[in-house]
């Protein structure tokens, strides 16, 4: 076999599915999906807490005002009501703490949809350490540390650079076995022959039951001319991976180069059995090119992710640097604690009687303070009550104005609740009671905004092919916000009269 036909490398972009194998490019895709998913949560949270804020705002101000005996001015319960739900500002807190502060200040006044919904945001807590420190594998990937250079090699798009940087980690950091699997796998482009023996073997010594480097040590040995060495290594590897065809085409390869026919045809046919295709691709390349070589792979992509999620400085600033911008004050070690103090919290004020809270009639609209439930279920004032259950036997002026006085408020709530739905998809839900349809609107209305600020793309791009998608995603993002509006519009949360 002539020397240059030593190493072959299948090119990771020569379809759509390798393109989906090649790390770089899987990562930044499953980066930018992930923080698009996770910025679309929080600003759906802070609008639900927006819509909250909205619908029970009178309620809060209605029981400071009776708290201070009606005695607070128009204007000074205003800036009480102001300064309560603004607290997280003085303690410079990150956006999520006002969002978690607006669900216990107005806790009592929330429905049990509402109340599930809080703690759902809890639990988003709970795991936000966890959240950052995925995000931050994802962006130390794409900025700095081995882990590129690594994957860069490995995909033939690195540079001297990045050989130089593979080989400075390798001389330092003894105990890391693929910077020096990757390194070997240069050399051997490099015709560097014995180099690469070398740095597998010291890979080897760490990672003894790896199949990978026993394939690549193969190839390094048929180029040092050990043909023997070099069988052994291919069937290594082929006993630790006995369905990978790549390893049963290389020792085919071999035989066939030192003659042993009968061998190489078994091979072959053991490669067959387990995928005909991949070795019937394999035999035209062959055909194709003469000096078409011994097949190296790609890192896995389970292992690039291990790698990259790996604890190092550079993770734990990155992590750092993403819990502050959103949570601040708490450090990311204290998520835990902050959040099961608040479920604490929550649950304790649960406990607190309902007849404390002011309550919204819902047949008149008017505020009201222990009042009944309708044979609907819902809350209702004690006028409603006496309307409801009696009105069949006893008919009155007073009555007949109370009647209308409903009729009125419910065409009144029918166009309030859909003029808060066209300022923001799923604000006039909530008011409506809509709880369910309110966190999808306010959902989709996140992720269609999201997409046009950013076009969906949060981490550089890493793609050895020119294509930018984020245009497209922006107008989608359009199309998504444009579909919404229309079906708020022509599905409002209240009819009229209802």
């Amino acid at each position: 076999m002539q020397e240059s036909a030593i190493l072959t490398d299948i090119s990771p972009i020569s379809s759509l599915n390798a393109l989906f194998g090649y790390w770089p490019f899987v990562s930044t895709f499953i980066g930018n999906g992930y923080f698009f998913v996770i910025v679309a949560t929080i600003l759906t949270f802070v609008l639900i807490g927006v819509c909250l804020l909205v619908k029970y705002i009178p309620h809060l101000m209605n029981d400071l005002n009776m708290g201070a005996n009606n005695e607070l001015p128009p204007l000074g319960l205003k800036l009480w009501v102001a300064l309560i739900i603004a607290v997280p500002v003085f303690f410079d807190a990150g956006i999520l703490w006002f969002v978690l502060w607006w669900f216990m200040v107005l806790w009592g006044y929330l429905n049990i949809m509402e109340r599930r919904i809080a703690f759902v945001f809890i639990a988003l807590i709970f795991m936000s350490s966890w959240v950052s420190h995925i995000g931050a594998g994802f962006l130390t990937y794409s900025q700095t540390n081995v882990n590129r250079e690594i994957f860069s090699l490995d995909n033939a798009v690195g540079s001297p650079k990045d050989s130089i940087a593979i080989a400075s980690w390798v001389k330092n950091n003894a105990a890391d076995a693929e910077p020096m699997n990757i390194l070997a796998v240069t050399e051997i482009q490099k015709k560097n022959y014995s180099t690469a023996v070398s740095l597998l073997s010291r890979a080897l010594d760490l990672e003894p039951n790896n199949s990978r480097y026993y394939n690549n040590l193969g190839i390094a040995l048929v180029g040092v001319k050990n043909d023997q060495e070099a069988a052994k290594a291919f069937q290594n590897a082929i006993t630790l991976a006995p369905r990978n065809v790549v390893y049963h085409y290389n020792i085919s390869r071999l035989h066939q180069a030192t003659y042993n026919l009968y061998e190489a045809e078994q091979s072959i046919q053991k490669a067959s059995a387990i995928d005909p295709a991949q070795v019937r691709f394999f035999l035209d390349q062959e055909e194709k090119f003469k000096d078409y070589g011994f097949i190296k792979e790609h890192v896995p992509l389970w292992r690039q992710l291990a790698r990259q999620m790996k604890p190092s400085d550079d993770l734990t600033e990155a992590a750092n640097a993403l819990w502050y911008s959103v949570l601040g004050i708490f450090s990311r070690g204290q998520a835990i604690y902050v959040s099961l103090g608040a479920f604490v919290i929550l649950f304790l004020l649960g406990h607190i009687p309902e007849e404390k809270f002011t309550k919204r009639c819902n047949r008149c609209g008017n505020l009201y303070y222990a009042g009944k439930m309708s044979q609907s279920g819902y809350p209702m004032c004690l006028q409603c009550h006496w309307l409801e259950t009696k009105a069949k036997k006893q008919m009155s002026s007073v009555l007949t104005s109370k009647a209308e006085e409903i009729r009125q408020y419910r065409i009144e709530n029918a166009s309030f609740t859909q003029k808060l739905e066209l300022i923001l998809p799923g604000m006039g839900s909530f008011a409506a009671n809509k709880t369910f349809k309110a966190v999808v609107r306010l959902t989709v209305f996140s992720a269609g905004l999201i997409l046009i600020a950013t076009g969906g793309r949060f981490i550089f791009s890493f793609i050895p092919v020119g294509f930018d998608i984020s245009g497209f995603m922006r107008a989608v993002g359009v199309i998504i916000l444009g579909l919404l509006y229309v079906r708020s519009y022509k599905s409002p949360p209240l009819k009229y009269g209802v």
